[in-house]
């Protein structure tokens, strides 16, 4: 019976240290020929994801790669910083490359609520002010006027609970505290909201909720054919209160000629 002789310990140890530097140097090279095929290989695909207020072709020149150049052309850390500093409205960048000359740039942006006119910022759901130097925005309502901190902050919660599509459909905001006959703010939360498609509302941030109802209610007054304003402030389930421009103004006509009335009547006096 022959004897199986077997290798010494210190054969084999040598094998195994052989045949994992094998491996090391395997992957060192696997990994020095993609970064050299990398650097040297074109762009050809740019894919752009999240933008809604930055155009494309914006950031694709912000990040220097209008052209398609070689991969190593693209500065990821410059390019993140650039793309931040010149644009505040995003607030994260994350710029993704593979071996098949695929660049993938993935964008959070901060939504638009409206721009206020008193400081002549944008400001943003979380409340942050942006300047719009490059004029780079449009399409967001303006706050006209002045509006106390603590009422503007109430309005930015306000807002907040408010569908963004029926935000975008206002082209103009204006605090417009209720006041009494002799002159007393009744409601300092009230606003006056003109809205694109040619009719007023009157909101309080109480009831600011209500304009995620505005489209129902649009559709069921007929608002397109017959435009004035509508007192979300006081809606019910029983009783929405709308009132016609026209009805507004023959209010407007008989109160003056019922004033003239009363002037031309009034006694002389001797």
């Amino acid at each position: 019976m022959e004897k199986k002789i077997e290798q010494p310990k210190h054969k084999r140890k040598r094998r195994l240290r052989v045949k994992f530097l094998l491996k090391c140097l395997t992957f060192i090279l696997l990994l020095t020929l993609s970064i050299i095929y990398l650097k040297n290989f074109y762009i050809k695909n740019i894919y752009i994801n999240g933008n809604e207020t930055i155009p494309d072709v914006k950031i694709i020149e912000t990040l220097g790669i209008k052209n398609y150049p070689k991969m190593s052309k693209l500065n990821v850390k410059k390019g993140k910083q650039n793309i931040l500093t010149q644009y505040p409205i995003i607030e994260k960048v994350s710029i993704k490359r593979n071996l098949l000359g695929k660049v993938t740039i993935d964008i959070t942006e901060s939504k638009i609520l409206f721009y206020y006119k008193y400081n002549s910022k944008y400001i943003t759901t979380t409340g942050k002010s942006i300047d719009d130097q490059n004029n780079e925005y449009y399409g967001y309502p303006t706050l006209i006027n002045f509006t106390p901190d603590t009422i503007f902050e109430d309005l930015l919660k306000g807002l907040n609970k408010v569908d963004y599509n029926i935000i975008k459909m206002i082209s103009e905001i204006e605090y417009n505290p209720y006041k009494g006959t002799d002159g007393t703010i009744i409601d300092n939360n009230r606003f006056t909201l003109k809205m694109n498609d040619g009719n007023t509302v009157i909101i309080d941030i109480v009831n600011i909720k209500n304009l995620n109802s505005y489209n129902k209610i649009y559709a069921s007054l007929g608002m397109d054919k017959e435009k004035g304003i509508l007192y979300l402030d006081t809606i019910t389930e029983d009783n929405i209160y709308f009132k016609s421009y026209d009805t507004i103004a023959k209010e407007e006509e008989e109160a003056k000629k019922e004033e003239e009335n009363k002037e031309e009547n009034k006694p002389e006096e001797e």
